[in-house]
């Protein structure tokens, strides 16, 4: 590089970072928006809509919803990746976000690099449902069921390579079953296709796999994580049931485009925890079979880091593949 270069780079690092107090001091200006890389109806909106009316309050600024499903969250989260970093633009992901590199080489974005985290939201316990024409009501008539109908059963997911998907294909492996795996672009269609009856089980996470079976569409077999769930304590999970390596949850959090000053994704921070302590909001997802989980940035780019590494071994073990 020439000196003038070298003078003009300075001179626009130098520039960028004076911009960045002076954003912080007025932000936010005009409303957010935050990118959910799933369609309407499924379980993230059951965290996001009274999250965003939270933060709208406390930013005085409306925080507006908007879906871009599609491609296992890829679509949506390459629209965060790509907004401006001047905080008006937050992304919604969930653990498929650490996933998605295991199966994909040529993502459209780094998923470490691409990203400023600003906080996980929730841990989403999952159960496994049945279309109630299934005859079991315990998962070891369901591994017997399945087992002497090998290949007849059908599995509902998030697309190959989710969470949802990579939760059945461990349980497959720790039981032996052979089923058939279908995937839908996103919760709610899954869970359409499940109630149905074109497809006869599913993972599904705690929040909505529970109201199915409060009103009797689906059948709630068993939890996913090793312990059983305070929202449904008679529930018994996998673990106890005979599979005690399974402990399988998921999560969802909020991130900003990578640059987006730090006085931005601080504040950002501080008014989501402020929301997620909130004693309604406790009262509601404890409702749910949610638990919140709050932490800072930079614990949350950690947990980036270890899940990356975790899904990796996972994928390895079962041999589950992506898109």
């Amino acid at each position: 590089m020439t000196r003038r270069s070298i003078c003009a780079a300075l001179a626009t690092a130098a520039a960028m970072f004076a911009l960045a107090p002076a954003l912080a001091q007025t932000w936010p200006a005009k409303p957010l928006r935050l990118i959910m890389p799933y369609p309407p109806g499924g379980g993230g909106d059951l965290v996001v809509r009274p999250l965003v009316d939270k933060l709208s309050q406390a930013l005085g600024q409306t925080v507006v919803v908007d879906y871009k499903p599609g491609a296992n969250t890829i679509i949506g989260t390459e629209i965060t990746a790509k907004a401006a970093p001047d905080g008006y633009t937050i992304g919604f992901i969930t653990d498929s976000h650490s996933i998605n590199p295991v199966f994909r080489r040529n993502l459209p974005y780094d998923s470490l690099n691409d990203f400023a985290p600003i906080t996980t939201l929730v841990t989403v316990p999952m159960v496994l449902v049945t279309h109630p024409t299934v005859p079991v009501r315990t998962l070891q008539e369901l591994v017997a069921h399945a087992k002497a109908n090998p290949g007849k059963l059908a599995y509902g997911s998030l697309g190959f390579g989710g969470p949802h998907y990579l939760a059945m294909e461990w349980f497959k492996l720790l039981a032996g079953l052979d089923l058939l795996h279908i995937p839908y672009q996103g919760s709610a269609p899954a869970l359409a296709a499940n109630v149905g009856g074109q497809i006869q089980l599913m993972f599904v996470g705690a929040s909505t796999g529970l109201q199915y079976g409060r009103d009797g569409r689906l059948n709630v077999i068993a939890s996913s994580p090793v312990a059983r769930l305070p929202a449904s304590p008679n529930l018994p999970s996998i673990a106890e049931s005979g599979y005690n390596e399974f402990d399988f949850s998921t999560w969802y959090g909020l991130v900003a485009p990578a640059k987006t000053p730090a006085e931005v994704v601080s504040k950002l921070n501080q008014e989501t925890v402020r929301a997620l302590r909130a004693p309604d909001m406790q009262q509601r997802f404890g409702a749910l079979g949610l638990i919140p989980l709050p932490m800072t940035p930079e614990a949350f780019a950690a947990k980036l880091r270890d899940d990356a590494s975790h899904y990796s071994s996972m994928v390895k073990l079962t041999g589950a593949r992506g898109e």
